[in-house]
C-alpha cells in the first residue's frame, strides 16, 4: 500500500468557525447562494478565493445561523500553460455547532467597476449540518511522531494515544485518490486488510501501521520527479465504532460521514504532509 500525491492538484481547505446555538441537530441544503469580490490589488485567483468564502458566509446566513461566522481559507493553485484550473474540495472544522460542505462550485463572473475594480462573483450549492450539542472536551487524542516533511524511500510511521476509549479512520487525500488509510480494506486479499472492529483503549498508546504486512512504515510513491508534492492525513476519532461504508471515497462523502456524526461523539486532525526528492 502507497501514499500517492502529486502536487499538480490543489485543495481548497476551508476551515470554518461557528458560534451560535441551536435548538435541533438539521442537515439543510441551499442551492446557488452567491458571493461576490470587489478588489483592486488582488489576483483573479485570490479573488475568487474571497468570493467563494462570502458565498459560504451568506450560504450559513441562509440556514439560518445568524451569529458570528468567521471563514479562514488556504487556497492552493494550479497553473498549466494558460488554462488554470481550481479544485474545491472543503474540509471544514467540526469542532463547533455547525458545519458547511460546499457540494458545487458554478462558474464565476468576472468584471470590472467605474473605478476600476475587479468585481468577481459566484454561485454556490451547499449542504450545512446544525447541531444541538456541544463538543465533549473529554474527548481528544494526540498523534505522535508524524513528520510535516517526507523525503522518498522514507517510510511513515506514527503513533496514537486517545483520551477515551473508541475507534479510528484515517482517510488520505491526494491527486491521485482519496482513500481510506486505516483501517485499510484489501478486498482481492482480505488477509492484508485492518480489523474494522479494533477498539482503542483509553491513555494506550498504538504504533502505526498496525498491520504486521505495512510495518515498519506506510510506503510512499513520488509522482512528479522535479518538484515537492503534497497530502492531507484526516484523523476521525469517535466514541461509537460507526463504518464508512460508501463506495465513492471522495472529499463529500468523508465530509457527509462526519458531519452525520454529533459533535460530542467525534474529534478529528488534519495533517499535512510534504514530500520530498533526496535531490
Amino acid at each position: 500500500m502507497t501514499i500517492k500525491i502529486d502536487s499538480k492538484f490543489y485543495f481548497l481547505f476551508l476551515f470554518l468557525l461557528v458560534f451560535t446555538n441551536f435548538y435541533a441537530q438539521k442537515k439543510i441544503k441551499v442551492h446557488k447562494v452567491s458571493g461576490i469580490s470587489i478588489s483592486r490589488d488582488k489576483t483573479p485567483l485570490k479573488a475568487l478565493e474571497e468570493a467563494i468564502k462570502d458565498a459560504q458566509i451568506n450560504a450559513l446566513r441562509k440556514a439560518g445561523v445568524t451569529e458570528q461566522v468567521s471563514v479562514s481559507t488556504m487556497l492552493f493553485n494550479e497553473s498549466n500553460g494558460e488554462t488554470i484550473k481550481n479544485y474545491f474540495n472543503e474540509i471544514s472544522n467540526i469542532e463547533l455547532q455547525a458545519n458547511i460542505v460546499t457540494e458545487k462550485v458554478y462558474p464565476e463572473v468576472r468584471k470590472f467597476d467605474e473605478n476600476g475594480n475587479m468585481v468577481v462573483s459566484v454561485d454556490i450549492d451547499a449542504t450545512i449540518f446544525k447541531y444541538n450539542t456541544k463538543k465533549d472536551p473529554l474527548l481528544f487524542f494526540k498523534v505522535n511522531d508524524l513528520k510535516d516533511v517526507y523525503y522518498e524511500n522514507d517510510l511513515i510511521s506514527f503513533s496514537f494515544i486517545p483520551s477515551l476509549d473508541g475507534y479510528l479512520k484515517i482517510f488520505v487525500i491526494n491527486k491521485n485518490e482519496t482513500f481510506l488509510l486505516y483501517p485499510f480494506e484489501n478486498k482481492n486479499q482480505d488477509y492484508l486488510s485492518d480489523s474494522k472492529n479494533k477498539l482503542f483503549r483509553k491513555n494506550e498508546k498504538v504504533f502505526f501501521p498496525i498491520h504486521d504486512a505495512y510495518k515498519p512504515g506506510y510506503s510512499i510513491e513520488l509522482n512528479n520527479k522535479e518538484i515537492a508534492e503534497s497530502s492531507v492525513l484526516i484523523f476521525v476519532f469517535t466514541k461509537k465504532n460507526i463504518p464508512f461504508i460508501d463506495d465513492k471515497v471522495n472529499v463529500k462523502t468523508i465530509l457527509n460521514w462526519i458531519y452525520n456524526i454529533p459533535i460530542d461523539e467525534r474529534k478529528l486532525l488534519f495533517k499535512n504532509l510534504l514530500l520530498k526528492h533526496l535531490n
